[in-house]
This record gives structure tokens, C-alpha cells and sequence, in this order.
């Protein structure tokens, strides 16, 4: 079992808000890469503010199902390729994107698949965007412990799977609250995003 929101209708604000920064941070963009998109919510938000083409990847086919109920009808110039990202076809990729973006994903997948993920997002694009709970802030192991993650980390973790994957601009930025996360400059918030550019 994993940890994953299913219902379009119960989406957490400080969700909502990595992806309006994301779009904010790209500006202007023709296609998108989204990795672990769950049920595609996100993917919805970057179409519809950028007017972008996605194509967004996630393993569960139940997650795709409520996509498909929920979002395909208004959200034709999205792609949704059902795969685990580390056995993905590269032909279903485009060769290159504007930006990548894995929000509420790498804390749910084995550590040492995370640099892989780093790794697909250089090869794809010059800006990548990334998100964590901040294990300064608020350390995996504190109770409650979240038994749906592996892993916290923090924002000198994110620096050296960026530095080893090629970008060397990177910037940070983070969301105090779990309720609403208005996203601010800085490391010191309860969840990180890391903005990443070669």
C-alpha cells in the first residue's frame, strides 16, 4: 500500500501551490516532464497555466484510472504514460523538454532509485524542480513517522544529486505548512523545493 492522494476533489492547498510556482518558475514552456505524477492534478495545473503540452509518468493504473474519469476530457495535450520511471521506454519521451518537475515523489521511492531520478530529469531538460520534506525541519524518524516514506532529505542532500546529475544553478525555496504553503525563498520550511538549471 502506498501513501497517495485519489480523490480530484481533496487536493491539499500546499500541493496545489508547488505547481502554480512551477509554472511561475518556468514562465513560458511548450512541453513539460512531470515524474511521479499520481492521479495527474498537477499535470492539469501546468497545462491549463502554461498552455504547455505534459507528459507525465506514474506506475499505478489506478491512478491513471481516476485521471482518465476525472481530468482526460478537459486535458487532451496530456500524456500519461502508466510506467515505473526506471523501465520506461525512452521512445516515449520527447528528446528534450522545457523543464522537469517530481513533486511528492522521491520521499516514496528507495533512496538509491533518487539520483535516477535527478538523472532523467538532466538528460530531458535544462531546469528541473523538485520538492521534499526537509529532514532539517522535519526529520523522517520524528513521530508520527510517516510509514509511507523512505526517506526525508535535506537541502545539501538535493545539492549533490543536482551537482552529480549536471545542473549548477540551484536555488531554494520552501513551504512552512502543510494546510495552505504559500512557497517562500529559503531552506528553513517543513518541505523544500529545489530549483535546478544547467
Amino acid at each position: 500500500m502506498v501513501e497517495r492522494i485519489m480523490d480530484p476533489n481533496n487536493i491539499r492547498s500546499d500541493h496545489l501551490n508547488r505547481y502554480n510556482f512551477a509554472c511561475k518558475t518556468i514562465k513560458s514552456a511548450s512541453n513539460v516532464l512531470d515524474i511521479g505524477c499520481g492521479i495527474g492534478y498537477g499535470s492539469v495545473v501546468m497545462h491549463n497555466l502554461l498552455d504547455a503540452q505534459i507528459d507525465c509518468i506514474d506506475k499505478s493504473a489506478e491512478a491513471y484510472e481516476v485521471f482518465q474519469e476525472a481530468y482526460n476530457f478537459t486535458a487532451p495535450c496530456i500524456d500519461y504514460i502508466v510506467s515505473d520511471f526506471t523501465n520506461l521506454d525512452k521512445n516515449r519521451l520527447k528528446k528534450s523538454y522545457d523543464a522537469v518537475v517530481s513533486f511528492e515523489f522521491i520521499e516514496h521511492i528507495p533512496p538509491k532509485l533518487v539520483p535516477k531520478v535527478f538523472e532523467l530529469a538532466a538528460e530531458k531538460s535544462n531546469t528541473f524542480i523538485c520538492s521534499s520534506p526537509n529532514e532539517w525541519v522535519r526529520p523522517h524518524k520524528q513521530p508520527p513517522v510517516n510509514e509511507f516514506h523512505f526517506k526525508h532529505y535535506d537541502p545539501d542532500e538535493f545539492s549533490d544529486f543536482a551537482c552529480d546529475a549536471g545542473f549548477t544553478d540551484l536555488d531554494f525555496f520552501c513551504q512552512t505548512r502543510g494546510d495552505y504553503g504559500e512557497v517562500r525563498p529559503g531552506q528553513d520550511g517543513k518541505f523544500m523545493i529545489g530549483v535546478f538549471r544547467k
